[in-house]
């Protein structure tokens, strides 16, 4: 069979000039996610086409880029394409550029081809869709990490972004009568995407098999880090976690913060009274990874009070609980209820609870985190890239 993976995968080719141009976090956690998925269908031996438009923001409030030129970077895997970056143009430019690419896919000649579309981004499924129209007999796999309506969590958003966002899922929800299957991330997606008898799989992430050896043993705990990664954004509770940590009285203890969000001055601000909080600013995933290995309690305080935590599973959580180290989260609706054996979870939403669980994190013995660990990692081990790569074929073409 063969398989194309529709995607916004970025290379480390390219990632120095992204972070320069950013002025909104990056997707690292989406990077990540698609390319594990690629070396799943790798591991599977799958004939793969990988065409990426790169999710960079749109210029000019998220990404100095005002046109994203493909052919400055060369990567042996992923098939780059060229687009304008304006916001408002940029999905149209990437939707047409997207359409050419994948003409030659939809002609060869094989009785069993799959897309594979990573997120409901409109341009992405414009293409798999205009694929289809050409070849009816290909099957077009939605891969759901999150639902288009809360794509956008920051506390401000304008009216212009909001007419245009339901302009556009008014156009995705068209396009979606084309999908043959999904895999998604929480079981109510399914609802929310009318997916009705069509197959599914849900996967709340994907694992290397190579981490799940590295944490057998648990670590140490000498270091003093608690750390965050990922946005610092109001609604992830990233203020919450910085008021917690400052009432706790620990010198030897410091904050860790790896990301940029609207809550950066207020960050800032604090920061400048309380000397233990670190304030890292956007860094690599691979810099976000040796502090998430460095730490001693890795803690994600975006709460449950939201109607879109039903839809959602924080890819920092699998992070987290992978390294090994003690992980502070809150069970948001979409979260199954085994992790609650694995995670450290507040009692509420009070900064009294977050607090006391931070601490209680960081008290836990060796040898209780090395069985937490333990259970973890035989959890983990049906998330894996060979395990749902291979489950996702089958779900299309079961043999």
């Amino acid at each position: 069979m063969k398989v194309l993976f529709l995607c916004g995968v970025f290379g480390k080719e390219m990632e120095q000039d992204l972070i320069r141009a950013a002025k909104k976090p990056l997707e690292y956690s989406a990077n990540v996610f698609q390319e594990k998925m690629i070396s799943g269908f790798e591991k599977c031996g799958t004939d793969i086409e990988i065409v990426s438009a790169p999710l960079v923001g749109s210029f000019p409030n998220a990404s100095r880029i005002l046109k994203f030129d493909a052919e400055k970077y060369h990567n042996n895997s992923y098939q780059y394409v060229s687009f304008n970056n304006i916001w408002g143009v940029r999905n149209f430019s990437r939707a047409r550029v997207l359409k050419k690419k994948v003409k030659a896919f939809a002609r060869q000649k094989d009785p069993r081809k799959l897309i594979v579309v990573y997120s409901p981004h409109t341009p992405f499924l414009e293409a798999a869709v205009y694929a289809k129209k050409i070849d009816p007999s290909i099957r077009i796999c939605l891969v759901v990490p999150d639902l288009p309506q809360y794509m956008n969590l920051s506390a401000k958003i304008s009216m212009a972004y909001k007419v245009a966002k339901k302009i556009d899922i008014a156009r995705f929800e068209k396009l979606n009568k084309y999908v043959d299957s999904y895999m998604l991330l929480t079981e109510q997606m399914k609802d929310k995407l009318h997916v009705g008898n069509r197959p599914y799989l849900v996967v709340e992430g994907i694992v290397d098999p190579d981490t799940l050896e590295k944490k057998a043993e648990a670590r140490g705990a000498e270091e003093k880090y608690s750390v965050y990664t990922g946005k610092t954004n109001l609604r992830f509770g990233v203020k919450k976690l910085v008021d917690a940590f400052i009432s706790i009285p620990d010198p030897k203890l410091r904050l860790v913060l790896c990301g940029k969000g609207d809550c950066d001055r207020y960050i800032a601000d604090m920061a400048k009274r309380d000397s233990r909080i670190m304030v890292m600013g956007q860094l690599s995933h691979e810099e976000a990874c040796r502090w998430i290995s460095a730490a001693s309690v890795l803690v994600n305080p975006r709460e449950n009070d939201e109607e879109y935590t039903k839809y959602s599973f924080p890819s920092k959580n699998i992070e987290y609980l992978a390294s090994g180290n003690p992980t502070v989260a809150y069970m948001l609706d979409g979260i199954p209820a085994v992790y609650g054996n694995f995670m450290y979870v507040p009692e509420d939403g009070s900064e009294g609870a977050l607090k006391a669980c931070m601490i209680a994190a960081s008290e836990i013995t060796a040898e209780g985190q090395k069985k937490r660990n333990a259970a973890i990692a035989e959890y983990f081990n049906k998330l894996t890239p060979g395990y749902i790569t291979k489950a996702l074929i089958d779900l299309n073409y079961a043999s």
